[in-house]
C-alpha cells in the first residue's frame, strides 16, 4: 500500500468540513420575536330573502365606488357572498328560476373587487335590481 499525501489531505479537510456540520445547534430564543393575533369576530347574517335582499342591493351599489376608490371593495364582496350565503338555501326553494342569476350577481362582484373592474360592480347591480324588482 502506498501512502498518497493527496489523498490524506483531502481526507483531513473534508473531514474538516463535515464534522462541525454534524454539531448541535443551539438555539438563542433572544433573537425569535413573538407576535399575538387579535381574535375577531364576524357574525353572519341572517334573514329572509324579504330583509336580506335590500341590504345586498344596497352593498352592490356601493361596490363600484369602493372598487373605484380601491378601498373596502375586498371586505364588500365578501359581506355581499355571506349575504348571498344567508339566503341562497330559501332563493333557491321559493324562486329556482333566479338562483343561477343570483350566482351570477356575487361572482361578478367577486370579480370586481378583486380584478379591480367597476363595470363589473355597475352590471351586478343592473342584474340584481332586476331580480329584486321581480322578487320583491
Amino acid at each position: 500500500m502506498t501512502f498518497r499525501p493527496r489523498f490524506a489531505v483531502s481526507v483531513a479537510l473534508g473531514a474538516a468540513l463535515v464534522v462541525p456540520a454534524c454539531s448541535a445547534t443551539t438555539y438563542d430564543g433572544s433573537l425569535a420575536t413573538t407576535t399575538s393575533v387579535a381574535a375577531t369576530s364576524t357574525t353572519v347574517p341572517s334573514g329572509t330573502v324579504a330583509e336580506l335582499l335590500p341590504v345586498m342591493l344596497e352593498e352592490v351599489r356601493l361596490l363600484s365606488e369602493k372598487v373605484v376608490a380601491n378601498s373596502g371593495d375586498a371586505v364588500s364582496a365578501t359581506y355581499i357572498e355571506q349575504l348571498w350565503a344567508a339566503m341562497s338555501a330559501e332563493v333557491e326553494a321559493s324562486y329556482p328560476d333566479s338562483f343561477e342569476d343570483f350566482e351570477f350577481v356575487v361572482r361578478r362582484c367577486r370579480a370586481a373587487a378583486d380584478r379591480s373592474r367597476p363595470a363589473d360592480a355597475d352590471r351586478a347591480y343592473r342584474n340584481l335590481q332586476s331580480l329584486a324588482d321581480a322578487i320583491l
